[in-house]
């Protein structure tokens, strides 16, 4: 009789705690497990051993178990964080590292009702800005995450964190400014270059650059006077060659460039880009953008001294999502983002803190790379006759996994021709016993059944394409298939450049050739039509919540 294999046990939680200590350097999906591992067991011990963590005298200790707490604790959670908070045997650093948690879990305790728990408030809050400026110190992604923090404060709260910044006089403190002289409200900007000359001569190397940026892209007068005047006074304040010395060195990068990538455009003008530096021989430090081509940039993930094996894991994990990702020359890259910040500014849209606090080293990028100007799209190419037989073949780029995504957009407006479409279908019915035998007639049947529903379905996209369609619509994806073509382009494949650039000089509105004649766009409302309920039903189950689809897809009959 074969032996039972052994299966390996699971680690104790005190190894748990132990690793995730040690959490940089552990891999998302065994970072999960250790989660899984401290759920199984948290009211039966593992939640308290966590909160020893914060009874150590010890910064990681801390971060871990607000890490731990951040990812399992719930409102059930509370009275226990909370009894935790009012015990005098526990250190002050301790209560205030544990506000974030409380704060999300709801507690009365999370803002000032835990300074009443402090044994010496006054040298508790000195002891945590000091940390905090350690923390800032260290990385982009420590810069990151007490900013995220900041700009979840009530207004005033946040000027008197800025004003508390400028009085430090702490050289750090201008990690934490810099991000916010963009992208904010005009008192919090005011009030940010007023910390900044307060810090004064620390300040002047990063802060010269900033300013001057500020001059260069704020419409606001009264912010750009501001910004003149605090300028004007550092730069007397510094040594003399200062600011040449302070410009000349935001023109070089940080570190050197080790690899920039894209990911090919989905159906909604969604891509990822991909920017990754040499931070040591074994680690790279980078961002990762999401751009769409109506918004701009959307959101802004950073990493920080990764391995570069992990890096190149991340790269491969992604194209097994479904964003195939190429590399790309930088200032193909550096373009994208470039052009990706501008439809931020036009369409007024916010752009991502994270990106504010890269952005010093993008611009960098951008000028080493400025004398390197690539397209970000294909030239356009007027529609003549000699391109009608690719035309023809337009609806074979749905044949490509780079176009699977592609549907019409926006969702909403293709909604009455599915509930059309879906409400004509018969769906087949399994024929009685007794009728079984009849093959021919049963698959005669099933036979017209199918050539009825591709008489629905065309008369639906016919409908479609009469009542959907327009200039502005048909500019918007002749863009998209020629930016698409330019990654064809770097990709190599020159076949499919050739047949995306003559259907983009189709579907511009000033081809004169009839919608009714070009397969990519009846492809398209057909494949939309068709998989639209389905697609309905991943996006409702994306948000985690099962409502109902909208639209009455499958009316009675």
């Amino acid at each position: 009789m074969p032996k039972k294999r052994k299966e390996s046990p699971s680690p104790s939680i005190d190894e748990v705690l132990d690793a995730v200590c040690h959490r940089d350097s552990i891999d998302p999906l065994q970072m999960d497990a250790y989660l899984e591992r401290l759920d199984e067991e948290w009211t039966a011990g593992a939640r308290d051993k966590v909160l020893d963590l914060l009874r150590r005298r010890d910064p990681a200790a801390h971060s871990t178990a607000v890490y731990i707490l951040s990812h399992l604790a719930t409102e059930d959670d509370r009275e226990v964080l909370e009894d935790f908070v009012t015990d005098p045997t526990v250190s002050d650093i301790a209560k205030l590292t544990l506000a974030p948690v409380l704060r999300e879990l709801n507690s009365e305790l999370a803002e000032e009702g835990l300074v009443e728990y402090l044994n010496d408030p006054e040298a508790a809050m000195l002891q945590m800005q000091s940390r905090l400026l350690e923390l800032v110190g260290k990385s982009e992604l420590g810069v990151e995450a007490v900013l995220e923090d900041v700009l979840s404060m009530p207004l005033e709260r946040r000027l008197g964190f800025v004003d508390w910044l400028g009085r430090s006089h702490d050289p750090r403190a201008v990690h934490l400014l810099l991000p916010l002289l963009e992208n904010q409200s005009t008192r919090v900007v005011m009030a940010t270059i007023d910390a900044l000359e307060q810090l004064g001569s620390l300040a002047a190397p990063q802060a010269i650059p900033a300013l001057n940026h500020l001059l260069t892209t704020s419409s606001n007068r009264l912010l750009k006077q501001h910004a003149r005047a605090a300028l004007g006074r550092l730069t007397m304040q510094a040594a003399p060659g200062t600011e040449a010395q302070a410009l000349a060195e935001a023109a070089r990068p940080a570190y050197p460039l080790y690899e920039a990538r894209v990911s090919f455009i989905d159906g909604s003008g969604s891509q990822i880009i991909m920017l990754a530096w040499k931070h040591s021989e074994e680690t790279v430090k980078g961002i990762n953008l999401l751009c769409q081509d109506q918004w701009g940039i959307k959101d802004c993930y950073s990493t920080d001294e990764m391995a570069v094996d992990r890096w190149q894991r991340l790269v491969r994990e992604m194209g097994d999502q479904g964003f195939t990702n190429f590399v790309v020359p930088p200032a193909y890259c550096l373009a994208l983002i470039s052009e990706a910040a501008a439809l931020n500014r036009r369409g007024r849209h916010k752009l991502p803190i994270a990106y504010a606090i890269w952005r010093p080293l993008l611009s960098a990028e951008m000028q080493q790379h400025q004398g390197q100007p690539v397209a970000t799209a294909l030239e356009p190419q007027p529609f003549s006759p000699e391109l009608l037989p690719l035309v023809q073949k337009g609806d074979e780029l749905f044949q490509m996994p780079e176009f699977s995504s592609w549907m019409y957009e926006p969702l909403e407006r293709i909604q009455p021709f599915m509930a059309r479409y879906w409400g004509t279908i018969e769906f087949p019915r399994v024929p009685p016993a007794s009728a079984r035998g009849r093959g021919r007639s049963h698959k005669q049947n099933q036979q017209q059944t199918a050539t009825d529903q591709r008489q629905a379905l065309e008369t639906v996209v016919e409908q479609a394409l009469e009542e959907l369609i327009d200039d502005h619509w048909r500019l918007l994806y002749e863009t998209r298939l020629r930016r698409q073509g330019q990654l064809f382009t770097f990709a190599g494949r020159k076949q499919e450049v050739a047949l995306i650039r003559a259907v983009a000089a189709a579907l511009h509105p000033g081809s004169g050739l009839p919608l009714k004649e070009q397969p990519f766009v009846r492809a398209l409302l057909s494949l939309s039509i068709r998989q639209g309920p389905f697609r309905m039903l991943l996006e409702t189950l994306d948000n985690n919540e099962l409502q109902p689809l909208p639209g009455d897809l499958f009316p009675p009959r």
